[in-house]
């Protein structure tokens, strides 16, 4: 199993509890993300019998997901492309977790459009997986409400539970 986190941050408390685990930190948002996890195709790192899981905090829109609540992705779109341009990448669910729909976006605040959380890099991981053939799972701890500014978010609560979900996930 690799565990993909977009920062150094997300990975960190993992790193810590399991340090042999296969960890890639890939960089915030879709694009950072899809190179590095088309890096690691070419490389030979992920193959078709791999479960990629991609792993980092999340924003929930309303107040339906509690704070520091951890979730599976199970459909991601990308919220900011024109409706004619829009995907929708969806896997079955891999866990016991609450599974949600995310909308992948570039910034803070795109409209929900029947989305409960969003984030910056899920529509490339499903994209990518799609296209070379491994197995993605996405797990997102919730840290903010969408829209809120940074210096409200819960990240360490976050963090911790997402760490805790991680440790004892099994795919």
């Amino acid at each position: 199993m690799l565990y993909i986190f977009p920062t150094d941050l997300e990975a960190q408390r993992f790193r810590e509890i399991s340090p042999d685990s296969r960890i890639v930190v890939s960089g915030v948002g879709m694009v950072a993300t899809a190179a590095a996890i088309m890096h690691l195709v070419q490389r030979g790192d992920i193959t078709p019998s791999e479960v990629v899981v991609l792993a980092g905090v999340a924003g929930a829109y309303g107040e339906d997901i509690a704070i520091a609540s951890v979730v599976e992705v199970v459909e991601e779109r990308c919220a900011e492309l024109p409706q004619r341009f829009q995907q929708r990448y969806v896997v079955e669910p891999s866990t016991a977790l609450p599974s949600v729909v995310s909308n992948t976006v570039h910034g803070n605040g795109a409209a929900a459009q029947g989305a409960e959380v969003e984030n910056m890099e899920g529509a490339a991981l499903f994209a990518l997986a799609r296209e070379c053939g491994f197995r993605a799972v996405e797990i997102r701890a919730i840290s903010n409400r969408v829209g809120e500014s940074f210096e409200k978010w819960h990240l360490s609560e976050a963090l911790d539970a997402l760490t805790q979900t991680l440790q004892t996930l099994k795919l």
